[in-house]
This record gives C-alpha cells, structure tokens and sequence, in this order.
C-alpha cells in the first residue's frame, strides 16, 4: 500500500495537440485522396484518444486544437479543451503547459495524433519508467522526431518541435538538469506521415480505428496491390 501511495502521487496531465483534421496529412497525398487523408487523421485521432483515455496514472487528457471536429471527439471520450494559439505547435504546446501548470499539474506528457499503434500499455510503461524528481522521459520517432515526451516539472524548458526534435529536446532537458530517460515502445514509435509509414502499418497489422477504417475503405487493399506491383516491376 505505501508504494501504490507514491505512485499515485504525481499529477499527470496528457496534453494531444491535434491540426486541423480536413486534408491533413498532405505528405500522404501520392497515394491518398483529401477525403482518405481526413479520415486516416480521424480514426488515428480516436485510437490515440482510446489509448490515453485508458492508461493507469494520468490525472487527465487536455487536447490542444481549434478544429471543431476534433474538439467534438475530444469532448466525447472526456479530454479537457485548451484552444490553439496562431504561432504554430511550439507555441501552442508552451502556452498549453502554462494553463497545467496553472491548474496544479506536476507532470505533462505530449502524445502526438498521428500514432495509430498507441496503446494504453505502453503508455502506462512510460508513465512507470519516468524517473522521480525533474525528469524527462521519451519516446523517439523511427525519424528522430518526438512522439511522447513526459516531463516533471510541466514546463522545464521550451520546446522544439520539427526535424530532429528528440536531440534537441533532450539536450534541452540535459541543460535544465533533469534526469532523461528513453524508450523504446514500438508502438509510440510509429507515427504516420509518409506512403512509407503507412506500409510499415500495413505490414504490422495490428487492430483500432486506423486500421478498421482502412480495411474497411478498401484503401489498404489499393494500397497492398499497388505495392505488390510496384515490386513485380522491379524482378
């Protein structure tokens, strides 16, 4: 019982900045209609949603937007709003920290949209691994980017979102003097945004929303044969 009390102790509030979810997605545009690419950013938006909503030691779910649809979902699985400031994620995602930190949060952890394979468990995994104290753990894209951060304090240092992100960010965290941590979760790993990714999903194929809707539109179907041709050209 004494070590359930300390873990329970910290305030854990998951921030999900979500874009705009109409034509989203544009890299996808070689092999996905505006309509597909809004409706894979949909039904990724709701596993990610699924997966917090149902992970042991978060205090809440705040999504940071100003698409209405995604407030909507937002609102259905219970996810606090916070609006979405003009100046770009970044931006978005420091003035989102302030508003957690405002409101008695000691913890903050990032989750991007785009990651369809996010499960509740490996959610809880990092939640687990993240060190006492100022600390800052991630979970680095297959591409060097961020896709879970959690950080104790909310707001230790500013972020940097793009290209390359993680170095940047843990560089960061290693210069304010927190205790870094990283994981390796294949899951938090795969974020969607190239035809490569979406074949390494395909590939994988696990269950949820992204992958019923893709079933179920046929797309994974187009997409499979056409790789399956594209292979035939090359022999």
């Amino acid at each position: 019982m004494e070590g359930a009390a300390i873990r329970e102790k910290p305030n854990i509030w998951a921030l999900l900045p979500v874009k705009r979810l109409k034509g989203a997605k544009q890299r996808l545009s070689p092999v996905l209609s505006e309509m597909e690419r809004t409706e894979l950013a949909r039904a990724m938006l709701l596993d990610v949603l699924l997966a917090l909503r149902h992970a042991w030691g978060l205090a809440g779910v705040a999504v940071v937007t100003a698409d209405t649809e995604a407030r909507n979902l937002a609102r259905q699985h219970g996810a606090t709003l916070i609006g979405e400031t003009d100046g770009g994620l970044n931006e978005a995602l420091d003035n989102a920290r302030l508003t957690l930190h405002a409101q008695g949060a000691t913890s903050a952890l990032i989750v991007h949209g785009d990651l369809p394979l996010a499960t509740a468990e490996e959610i809880t995994t990092l939640i687990d691994a993240h060190p006492p104290g100022p600390a800052a753990t991630f979970v680095p894209a297959r591409d060097g980017g961020t896709n879970a951060m959690l950080t104790t304090p909310v707001d230790p240092f500013p972020l940097s979102y793009g290209e390359g992100s993680f170095a940047r960010h843990k560089a960061a965290a290693e210069a304010a003097g927190l205790a870094t941590a990283s994981l390796v979760l294949p899951g938090l790993q795969l974020d969607i945004d190239t035809p490569e990714d979406l074949a390494e999903l395909l590939r994988r194929g696990a269950g949820g929303h992204t992958m019923d809707y893709l079933l179920a539109s046929h797309v994974a179907t187009r997409l499979q044969q056409a790789a399956g041709n594209s292979s035939g050209s090359e022999q």
